[in-house]
C-alpha cells in the first residue's frame, strides 16, 4: 500500500489530511514491526518538537476506529500497526521477541460464527486473534 491509500481512508472518514497524520502514516508505512506511542513520538519529534504522546496516541486511535491500524498488546503495554491489508480478513502473528509483524491472509470467522450461533445460540459480531511466536530471525 501506499500512503495514498491511507490518506484517501482518513479522507473519506472526514479527518484533515494534517502533516502529523501525514507524517504517522508514512513512518508506520516503513516499519514492520508494531510500536508503542512513545516510540511513534519520539520518531515524529525531529520534525515536530513539542508533540506530545496524547497527540500522537489520538492520531492512532483515529486511524485505529477507521480500522486502517491495529491495537496489539505486547508486554503489558499498547503497541500499534499499519495493516498492509486492511480490506481483507486477516490476522497478525506478533514475535515475542523483536516485535516483527507479519500479517496472515487467513481467517475463519465464518467457521466460528456458525459453530457458536449453532452450539452456543449466541451472535458472534467481531473478533480479534493475535498469534505470536518467534519470527524467522529469532528462532535461530
Amino acid at each position: 500500500m501506499k500512503v495514498e491509500f491511507y490518506l484517501q481512508r482518513l479522507k473519506a472518514h472526514g479527518f484533515k489530511i494534517t502533516p502529523r497524520r501525514k507524517a504517522t502514516i508514512e513512518f508506520l508505512l516503513k516499519e514492520k514491526a508494531c510500536l508503542s506511542p512513545q516510540k511513534v513520538r519520539e520518531r515524529l519529534s525531529d520534525s515536530f518538537p513539542g508533540i506530545s504522546v496524547s497527540t500522537v496516541y489520538r492520531i492512532l486511535e483515529e486511524m485505529m476506529d477507521i480500522g486502517i491500524l491495529v491495537k496489539i498488546e505486547r508486554e503489558g503495554r499498547m503497541h500499534y500497526f499499519l495493516c498492509r491489508i486492511p480490506d481483507k480478513p486477516h490476522h497478525h502473528f506478533i514475535c515475542r521477541k523483536c516485535g516483527r509483524v507479519e500479517e496472515v491472509e487467513r481467517c475463519e470467522f465464518e467457521k466460528w460464527k456458525d459453530f457458536i450461533s449453532k452450539n452456543l445460540n449466541c451472535q458472534l459480531e467481531t473478533h480479534s486473534l493475535q498469534l505470536e511466536g518467534l519470527c524467522t530471525h529469532c528462532k535461530r
